[in-house]
């Protein structure tokens, strides 16, 4: 008898949770999880059905708003290994990531797993990043990537990444980032995450800690010998419909007042534009490093402002590194080099009943620019 894949559903869950126990011996997915991956989702289970027999599995992630499919766990009964199981499930994983745009599909495999990465280097994955003591017996990981679409970022070189070590510090991470993506040998640290953070906050900012102007990390890139160029599609205090009350819409207005003095004294140029679809990817093609703020409702559901780097963009993706601490099953090499659709970037890039819309783009200055000043 042939065998077939087909979606998996609740009545696999037993033979799956044979399979996983005889399969892994640490880093197993519990009957929870399997019941919430055989449910509609950010995710498809597949398995390969022979004659009713559970012979393996493959199950894929899709993170929301980009175009990025990861390969969370596959796995081969030993009795059906040499059959061709694992090439079936992974040619259906990719075709269900293919159905659904993405763009690049990741996977992790053990680097002791010498047949497994063998497999995959036939399918045309290639090395990503290693992750260290990434499993649960302290074994690396070789993270492995492949491109399923014909775009590509115009570098290939890995962007550098921060990941924020607090809840309201994406704005300095991003514009560490974009720094570093200008200074090679520059390091990003916490403590210079928070000094930015000091430097840029709005004070407050919906229900918690107030996050990052954008003229205030203008300021801050300007101070560290940077040029920003801030676009931005309004004259207004930003985010000030994001608070309630009178004195904490008074403390925000008189903060942005300060960022203005500064950025008039500093010279920093701010260009007041709509900000449409088509100045937005006009901005990106100048391949300068860009510090963006996006509504985080597309990728999570909350309706919160973020700040992300934006490491690369053609005429069809946006690639962004977004600071913000990853949810499980997501790691924080997912969050690196994510490809969005630029017509879902466009979406994204707006915060707020008004729409707010700021792009910061960042440029060395230049030898005789820092001696004139």
């Amino acid at each position: 008898m042939t065998i077939s894949i087909r979606a998996g559903t609740r009545f696999d869950i037993d033979a799956l949770l044979a399979l996983e126990q005889n399969s892994f011996s640490t880093d197993r997915i519990s009957r929870r999880s399997f019941m919430r991956f055989v449910t509609k989702g950010a995710h498809s289970l597949l398995v390969a059905d022979k004659a009713g027999e559970i012979l393996g599995y493959v199950l894929v992630l899709f993170r929301s708003g980009t175009s990025l499919a990861r390969i969370y766990s596959i796995a081969v009964a030993d009795a059906a290994r040499g059959q061709g199981v694992a090439s079936k499930l992974l040619t259906h994983a990719e075709l269900i990531a293919d159905k659904r745009y993405c763009l690049f599909i990741r996977l992790e495999v053990h680097t002791n797993n010498t047949a497994a990465l063998a497999l995959y280097e036939k399918f045309g994955y290639k090395s990503f990043t290693r992750l260290k003591q990434y499993y649960e017996d302290g074994g690396d990981a070789e993270q492995l990537e492949k491109r399923l679409l014909l775009p590509t970022p115009r570098s290939t070189a890995p962007a550098p990444y921060y990941q924020q070590t607090t809840e309201f510090t994406c704005g300095p991470a991003s514009l560490m980032m974009a720094m570093q993506a200008l200074t090679k040998d520059y390091q990003p640290t916490a403590q210079e995450e928070l000094q930015i953070w000091r430097e840029a906050t709005t004070i407050f900012m919906t229900a918690g800690h107030g996050g990052c102007s954008p003229h205030g990390l203008a300021v801050s890139a300007h101070h560290r010998g940077y040029k920003p160029i801030l676009y931005i599609n309004t004259d207004e205090t930003p985010f000030l419909d994001s608070v309630r009350g009178e004195d904490k819409k008074r403390v925000l207005s008189l903060v942005h007042k300060s960022f203005e003095e500064q950025i008039e004294a500093a010279n920093i140029e701010v260009r007041l534009q709509n900000l449409t679809g088509t100045e937005i990817k006009g901005i990106l093609s100048k391949n300068l490093p860009v510090v963006a703020l996006i509504s985080t409702w597309m990728l999570n559901r909350s309706k919160a402002p973020h700040w992300v780097f934006v490491s690369n963009a053609n005429e069809d993706f946006v690639y962004i590194n977004d600071p913000d601490p990853p949810d499980a099953p997501w790691q924080a090499d997912d969050y690196r080099r994510a490809p969005i659709p630029v017509e879902n970037f466009v979406r994204m890039a707006s915060f707020g009943r008004r729409k707010l819309r700021a792009l910061l783009v960042l440029d060395k200055v230049t030898l005789d620019k820092r001696e004139n000043e």
